[in-house]
Parts: structure tokens; sequence; C-alpha cells
């Protein structure tokens, strides 16, 4: 298979996905409202206090972030395994990791980018510095491509599973303990003014490994569990 064809496959399951995502843009939606109405609610309860929510602005977010991510992983294969797809793209002469690579982007895109987008609003309800806003910024393009990486692997894991959205949330949570100690480290370093380059360069390489890595194992998980 000559590059090019690969390449154009490559964009065209892309494509797809994309387009599928946006004739429902209403689960899109879902994650965003979720993350907003959580962030509004943090003020109400610990009070207005500026420097209190300051010192839990960070967490709060990528915390947030992470609880509404979670809301859409249980339908990142979904509705492939419903129409039968996925089963064509395991027969397919294309490599699997890489249209999943692909699928998995795409997941990204439609849920974690609208979360970051956001997180600027997010983060100036919570009384967030301007300054630090950037670091907060950087961590969250680092942490959450990450954190759909190792999603995918479960949700592969737990491919066709009835209910397993509450599997998916515990076995998923203590793989995203470190990138959130990470992202909140620098976070908190970069509000009181101390170097915040070291935990994002523990993210970056975290990140790094786990897109070469990560649709080797869900491939090889799909596997597995459509043949089980």
């Amino acid at each position: 298979m000559s590059r090019p064809d690969l390449a154009t496959a490559c964009a065209a399951m892309l494509r797809r996905d994309l387009t599928l995502a946006w004739r429902r843009r209403g689960d899109i939606a879902m994650p965003v409202l979720y993350a907003l109405i959580v962030t509004m609610l943090f003020p109400f309860a610990l009070g207005p206090e500026d420097t209190l929510l300051q010192r839990i602005a960070g967490g709060v977010v990528l915390v947030t972030v992470l609880l509404a991510m979670l809301l859409a992983l249980d339908a990142m294969f979904s509705s492939d395994i419903e129409d039968g797809s996925l089963e064509q793209l395991v027969l397919s002469p294309q490599p699997l990791a890489l249209m999943l690579g692909m699928k998995i982007l795409a997941h990204w895109i439609t849920t974690a980018l609208p979360l970051i987008v956001i997180a600027p609003l997010m983060a100036a309800m919570l009384h967030l510095p301007g300054a630090v806003i950037p670091v907060l910024l950087l961590a969250l393009l680092l942490a959450t491509p990450l954190l759909s990486l190792l999603g995918a692997v479960l949700v592969a894991l737990t491919a066709g599973t009835r209910r397993s959205g509450m599997l998916l949330a515990l076995m998923l949570l203590p793989l995203c303990v470190p990138a959130v100690i990470f992202a909140a480290g620098a976070v908190a370093a970069a509000q009181q003014g101390l170097p915040w380059l070291a935990p994002i360069a523990w993210l970056a390489a975290a990140l790094v490994l786990a897109v070469v890595l990560a649709p080797l194992a869900c491939a090889a998980a799909l596997r597995i569990a459509l043949d089980a």
C-alpha cells in the first residue's frame, strides 16, 4: 500500500468521524455544559473569597475537564460496533492501529478541544490569575490527548460490554492520577512564580509514549474483544 493511499485513508477516517460527530452536536455540547455547571458551583459552595478560589482553580478545572471527558468516553466505538463498521475496519488492508489513531484524534477534537476552548472562562470563574492561564492551557493540551489515548485502550478492552461506563471510570481514574498531578503541579508552580517546565516536560514525554503505544494496544484489545 502506497503512502498516498494510506494518507487518504487516514484523512477519510478522520473526516468521517468528524462528520458523524457534527450530526450529533448535542453529544458534543453535553460535556461542555457539564464542565461549566460544575465550575459555577464551586464559588457558591466555597464562598466568594478570591484567595481560596485561586488556590484550587487549577485543580478544579483539570478535574472537571477529566470528568467531562469521561461522559463521552463510552461512545468512542459504540456506534461503530452497532453498525458493524468496526469489524470492517479490522478486516481492512490499512493498519488498524493507525486507523484507530485517527478515531482517537477525532474523539479528542470533538470532546476535549471544546473543553480547552472554554477553560479560560472556567478559570476566570475561579479568579485564576490571567498570567497562569497559558500554563493551564498548555497543561490541558498535553493532558487531554493522553487521557483520550489511555481511555481508548480501556474502551477497546470493554468493547461490546453492556453498561461499561462505570467500569471504564473505575479503570481510567487511577491511570489519570499522574497526568492530573503533573498538570496541576505545573499550574500551581506558575501561580507561585516557580519553574513549571519540569512537570510539563513529564506530561509531554508521557504523551509521546502514549501516541506510539496506545493505538497498538487499542488495536490488539479490539481484536481480542471482537473475537471473544
